[in-house]
């Protein structure tokens, strides 16, 4: 089983290895994890930039695929990750159902990509401490011109993919009560509620950093159904 692991704004690709003990947790659960660097990207494919989403969904699976003995199963494929990404595995788990089993978000952007503007606004402590504007400009377009509900805003997807009659994510996320992110988590909590998603969410107190993240991607590893094992 393989797990992708994304990372959050203003981050990187070795944050997970640097800063969790995801090594050890993968270890005991015997799953691979694949931890893609994306830059800035909010995740998607930038118009006048890299094609990540195309990236860290098509073209790094296909790769680490044929690297390595892990699955491209769908029920051996998994996304997590935090902040933007959190936004970022939820997007892609929902835009791409027949490719993942689950996904997990901690602290994420779940308002990133959507119509109604960035009500939550990516950074690594307080929405006016990391500049995020210019490049959610870039993603999204100065005036929201790139934004494509049916492929980046997370409540879209979630009612596509109920509504599409096929399989549909298991989703898990979790927020700190008093991270600025807290008040969008709530909220799209509540949507997936409101449509019978299968999402589990957990909060406790804690805000954007790292004394969160870390023993609750433990949880979410718990949470994830890898326990049948490998499926052939």
């Amino acid at each position: 089983p393989v797990r992708y692991l994304l990372h959050g704004f203003s981050a990187d690709h070795s944050d997970w290895a640097r800063f969790s003990g995801i090594e050890r947790d993968a270890q005991e659960r015997q799953i691979a994890v694949v931890m893609p660097g994306v830059d800035n990207s909010f995740y998607c494919n930038l118009p006048e930039g890299g094609n990540y989403y195309d990236y860290y969904t098509k073209e790094l699976p296909a790769v680490m695929e044929s690297l390595f003995p892990i699955s491209g199963k769908r029920e051996n494929k998994f996304l997590a990750g935090l902040s933007m990404g959190g936004y970022g595995a939820f997007k892609a788990a929902l835009r791409e159902p027949g490719s993942y089993a689950a996904a997990v978000s901690l602290s994420g952007g779940m308002s990133c990509g959507a119509g109604e503007g960035w009500a939550c606004t990516i950074g690594s402590a307080s929405p006016d401490e990391v500049p995020t504007d210019r490049f959610m400009r870039a993603a999204f377009g100065e005036h929201g011109e790139y934004l494509k509900p049916e492929e980046n805003d997370l409540k879209v997807l979630l009612k596509a993919a109920m509504e599409s009659g096929g399989p549909v994510p298991l989703l898990y996320q979790a927020c700190g009560t008093e991270d600025f992110v807290y008040p969008c988590n709530v909220e799209y909590r509540d949507y997936a509620a409101a449509l019978g998603a299968p999402l589990t969410y957990e909060e406790g107190p804690g805000i954007h950093n790292w004394d969160f993240w870390d023993p609750y991607i433990r949880r979410a590893v718990e949470w994830l159904p890898t326990s049948g094992g490998f499926v052939d």
